[in-house]
């Protein structure tokens, strides 16, 4: 995985896994631009739980 290798940057890694994400969520964590790894986990997390919201009847 590109995102545990040395040398990636805090910045990178968040990179890395957005762009990993289904669109409905990256869009949102993007715009975001977390700073983090844990940031963007953070921020895929909430925005997964809202999609999921918006669905239930």
């Amino acid at each position: 995985m590109a995102c545990h290798a040395p040398g990636v940057s805090a910045t990178q890694r968040a990179e890395l896994f957005v762009g990993g994400l289904p669109d409905h969520i990256r869009v949102d964590v993007e715009l975001r631009d977390p700073p983090d790894l844990q940031t963007a986990m953070y921020y895929a997390r909430a925005f997964e739980q809202r999609a999921q919201a918006l669905q239930q009847p």
